[in-house]
């Protein structure tokens, strides 16, 4: 199988991880909200397992930095030094963000040499980029994690870079209530309605599987054809 131009890098911290930094039911336990976490981990791994690139996860325990800028820097100079030419950079809180969608960047991302998926709240969902555009830039230093962040990146990525449709992000409790009224599949509809409900409270720790949330070995992986 011949080695694919662009990776996706799915950028994450652990379910449990999540809980601490994100409220996503104002009145369940952290199991329970790590049990949502750990849903939307393992939604955006498919996806992208799915978008006919290759794939590489880097974990909050395989990440290095002291900010949040330095960290992502780094992890993308790691794949970036796997010798792809390009890159598309996602997290686990878009689950309106499809396989269609992420294919869609990949072939914009090659013939622009970068491209942004705008997310409601002025950040972005996905930010893709080539090795050229990686290098002409201190990444570390842009306003990640704000409001600003969407303005200050379509200033300094080429005036012809790729744009996707905005789409919303899951950060806390009113961002999950927006995701449920989207199209999303039905087995996940139901999971999320389940854990966000009133039993959710009591939700155990149980329910966050092995293959939900384990730490995986950040290396690439060709997704399947997409169904």
């Amino acid at each position: 199988m011949s080695r694919s131009p662009v990776a996706v890098l799915l950028f994450t911290r652990s379910a449990g991880e999540e809980a601490v930094h994100k409220r996503f039911i104002s009145h369940g336990t952290r199991a329970g909200n790590a049990a949502v976490a750990a849903q939307l981990i393992h939604l955006a791994e498919t996806i992208a397992s799915r978008a006919e690139v290759d794939f590489v996860r880097v974990d909050s325990a395989r990440q290095t930095g002291a900010t949040f800028g330095e960290r992502l820097t780094n992890a993308m100079r790691r794949v970036f030094g796997q010798e792809y030419e390009y890159l598309l950079v996602m997290g686990n809180d878009c689950p309106q963000l499809t396989e269609h969608l992420l294919r869609q960047a990949a072939a914009a991302v090659q013939q622009t040499g970068a491209v942004v998926g705008p997310a409601t709240d002025g950040g972005v969902y996905l930010l893709g980029m080539s090795r050229a555009v990686f290098e002409s830039q201190d990444w570390d230093q842009l306003p990640w994690q704000t409001a600003q962040l969407g303005v200050v990146l379509r200033r300094q990525l080429p005036l012809a870079a790729g744009v996707l449709p905005v789409l919303a992000d899951v950060d806390d409790e009113q961002g999950l209530a927006v995701a449920l009224r989207q199209r999303l599949t039905r087995p996940l509809l139901r999971r999320l309605r389940r854990l966000r409900g009133p039993q959710s409270v009591a939700q155990p720790a149980a329910v966050i599987t092995v293959g939900q949330c384990a730490d995986v070995a950040a290396r690439p992986r060709r997704g399947p054809p997409a169904l």
